[in-house]
């Protein structure tokens, strides 16, 4: 199986309902009857796509997609966190992590980017 940017979003919704990490595209937008919630919780987007191909067609998509985790310290919870997404939502890509303080928000970052996952758009049915 082909690993896209779809079947890692839906790894990663089963991950935030088994973990109880809420999860949103690109931000959560807090207003009074529906703040943010609470550390820890995730974010995802997709941050680059570019059309391959060959033959003078493109009939690849290849995008990039990042996940942030938020916690409120690097501890051993952000650690058996961050532990748990790489083990089910990214045992079959390649990936490169990040972890930073983010002062303004007393909080912790760690960032995953996934880069060229491809996908099919045209000749789907060709052999």
């Amino acid at each position: 199986m082909t690993v896209n940017v779809s079947i890692l979003v839906e790894r990663a919704k089963a991950f935030s309902k088994k973990y109880g990490v809420p999860i949103t595209k690109n931000q959560f937008e807090g207003t009074l009857d529906d703040p943010v919630p609470e550390l820890p919780y995730m974010v995802w987007l997709s941050s680059h796509e570019t059309g391959r191909g060959a033959d003078g067609f493109n009939n690849l998509k290849a995008q990039d997609v990042d996940f942030e985790l938020y916690t409120q310290q690097d501890n051993q919870e952000r650690v058996d966190l961050a532990k748990a997404f790489e083990t089910e939502v990214l045992p079959d890509v390649e990936y490169d992590v990040l972890v930073a303080p983010i002062p303004d928000e007393e909080c912790f970052q760690t960032a995953y980017e996934v880069r060229g996952l491809l996908t099919k758009t045209k000749g789907v049915n060709r052999a």
